[in-house]
C-alpha cells in the first residue's frame, strides 16, 4: 500500500512485520499513550491493533466533574454527562472515504470508562474509598498506527494533522535507538479485600435477596492488592505472552496504569451497525486433553450457566431497545463455546441497528455498565454490588474503547484487568451468582478467572 491522501486524512504505510509492542515502546514516553491489542490471539475477533499516544486534548472525571484539558492546560470543567462531553469533543459526521481505505480508526476517542462513572445518575452512593484514577480518561486522538492482522497491513493515519507534527510522529516511529524497558515485579504477595468465609457471607445474603425477589442475578468480586515496583508496560510484555486476549489494552497517565486481557466484546458498531457479545458460564481450562474436553462438555450442558446467560441476554437486548431501531434488536447466537487461555466461556451475540451514527454515544449510556457484569434487575444488581463489596471496582467491569470520527466503535468489557496506582496494583475477579449456585464453586471460579494474571506477575 502506497501513502494516501484524501481530505484531511494521511495514511502512511509501515512494515507488517513489526510487532505492535515494538511500535508502542518508542511513543510511550508521550502523553497517554494507549494500545488496544488482539495479540497473536486466534479468537474470531482478532484483527486489530491500534496504538497512539499525544492526544489533542485529554478528558478526565472524577466525581462527577469531567475536566478537559489541552496541552496541560485546562480549558473547561463540566457537570453534563461524560458521554456527552466526550460527543462534544468527538464530533461524529461521515467521511466519504476511498474504498482502499478499510480501517476501523481514522482519529477519535481512546480510552476508558470505569464501572462506577454513572453512579450517581443511578443515584448510588459509594461509601468506599474511591481509588485516584480517574473515573473516565479519554484522549481525542488526532494519529493512530494501525495493524489489520487479516490484511498484513501497518499504517500510520493522522487526521488533521499539519505536515510537522506528522513527520515528528513518524520520526519517533521510526527511531533506531531501542528504548531500555525497566522490569517488573511484586514486592508482596496478592492479598484479597475477602477472606473465603467474608466471600460466603456476601455470596449468602445474595441469594437471600433472589429468594426475596429483589434480583435474578448479581455479579460479585473480590479485589486483589500487592505492593509493586519496576515498569508496567513490563508487567503488560509478559502477562500478554500467557493471556493472548482478543480485548486487551494498555494505557498509561503518569504514575497510573491500566493492564487488560479482556476476552469479552461489550459494544461494536460499524456503519450504524450494533453488536454486543455477553460471556457468562466459565469453566477452567487444563493440560490435559481429556480433563479439558470434559470440563468444556460440563459447560456446555450446565442448564444453570445457560439460565444465567440467557437473563444477561435479555438484559442487554433492552438495553439495545432502548436506542437501536424499532425491530431491529435480534439474538444472532446463543450460549456460543469459546476457549481461551485459562477457561472456557458460554459467549451470547446479540445485534442492532442505530438510525444515524451518532447515537452512539447515548447507545453507551444506555447499556453501560455492561449487564454481564452487573446481574439483573441491573439497578438492583449495582445497588446491591455497592453494598456487599468493599472496594471500588474502578476501571475493572467498566469499559475501554475507542470511538472513531465516522462513529464506529469497539469496545471490551474491562474484565481480567489490573490497575496500577504508584507502587500499588489491584485485580479483581468476579462472577455471576443466581439461585442455584454454590458458594464454594463460585469462590473458586473467581480464582480461576485471574490466577494466569496473578501468579505470573
Amino acid at each position: 500500500m502506497s501513502k494516501i491522501n484524501s481530505g484531511n486524512l494521511v495514511v502512511h504505510p509501515l512494515p507488517y512485520s513489526i510487532p505492535a509492542s515494538h511500535w508502542f515502546a518508542y511513543i510511550r514516553h508521550l502523553e497517554l499513550p494507549v494500545l488496544l491489542t488482539s495479540g497473536s490471539s486466534s479468537h474470531q475477533s482478532a484483527r486489530f491493533d491500534i496504538l497512539s499516544a499525544d492526544p489533542h486534548c485529554i478528558l478526565r472525571t472524577k466525581n462527577q466533574l469531567t475536566v478537559v484539558s489541552k496541552a496541560g492546560i485546562e480549558c473547561e470543567a463540566t457537570l453534563d454527562n461524560p458521554f456527552k462531553v466526550i460527543a462534544k469533543y468527538c464530533p461524529v459526521h461521515s467521511d466519504a472515504l476511498p474504498d482502499t481505505i478499510d480501517l476501523p480508526f481514522t482519529g477519535g476517542a481512546i480510552g476508558y470508562f470505569g464501572y462506577e462513572l454513572l453512579h450517581t445518575q443511578y443515584h448510588i452512593q459509594s461509601t468506599q474509598t474511591a481509588l485516584t484514577a480517574p473515573d473516565m480518561l479519554v484522549g481525542i486522538y488526532d494519529w493512530a498506527l494501525i495493524i489489520d492482522h487479516k490484511k498484513q497491513e501497518t499504517s500510520v493515519i493522522f487526521r488533521d494533522c499539519h505536515l510537522a507534527r506528522q513527520q515528528l510522529i513518524l520520526a519517533k516511529l521510526l527511531n533506531k535507538n531501542a528504548p531500555i524497558t525497566p522490569d517488573f515485579f511484586l514486592k508482596s504477595p496478592f492479598v484479597s479485600n475477602f477472606s473465603k468465609q467474608q466471600y460466603l457471607d456476601k455470596f449468602n445474603r445474595i441469594i437471600e435477596y433472589i429468594n426475596a425477589g429483589d434480583c435474578y442475578q448479581v455479579n460479585l468480586a473480590q479485589c486483589f492488592t500487592a505492593q509493586c515496583q519496576g515498569d508496567s508496560w513490563s508487567a503488560f510484555l509478559k502477562l500478554q505472552q500467557h493471556a493472548n486476549a482478543p480485548f486487551s489494552a494498555f494505557l498509561e497517565d503518569g504514575a497510573n496504569a491500566v493492564l487488560c486481557f479482556s476476552p469479552e466484546r461489550f459494544l461494536q458498531v460499524i456503519d450504524d451497525s450494533v453488536l454486543t457479545q455477553p460471556i457468562k458460564g466459565t469453566r477452567p481450562r487444563s493440560k490435559n486433553i481429556l480433563e479439558d474436553a470434559a470440563n468444556r462438555l460440563d459447560l456446555e450442558t450446565s442448564l444453570k450457566d445457560k439460565a444465567e446467560n440467557l437473563m444477561i441476554v435479555d438484559l442487554l437486548r433492552n438495553d439495545l431497545g432502548r436506542v437501536c431501531e424499532i425491530g431491529s434488536v435480534n439474538v444472532q447466537s446463543l450460549f456460543e463455546t469459546q476457549s481461551f487461555t485459562n477457561v472456557h466461556h458460554l459467549v451470547s451475540t446479540i445485534s442492532g441497528k442505530l438510525d444515524k451514527p451518532d447515537l452512539i454515544f447515548e447507545l453507551l449510556a444506555a447499556c453501560f455498565p455492561g449487564g454481564s457484569i452487573t446481574g439483573t434487575p441491573k439497578l438492583r444488581a449495582m445497588q446491591i454490588i455497592n453494598e456487599l463489596e468493599t472496594r471500588p471496582r474502578s476501571v475493572y467491569c467498566g469499559a475501554i474503547a475507542y470511538i472513531d470520527h465516522r462513529g464506529n466503535m469497539d469496545s471490551n468489557i474491562a474484565i481480567r484487568t489490573l490497575v496500577r496506582e504508584n507502587d500499588t496494583i489491584h485485580c479483581w475477579g468476579g462472577g455471576g451468582i443466581v439461585a442455584d449456585s454454590n458458594g464454594d464453586a463460585e469462590f473458586q471460579e473467581t480464582l480461576d478467572k485471574i490466577s494466569m494474571l496473578i501468579n505470573n506477575l
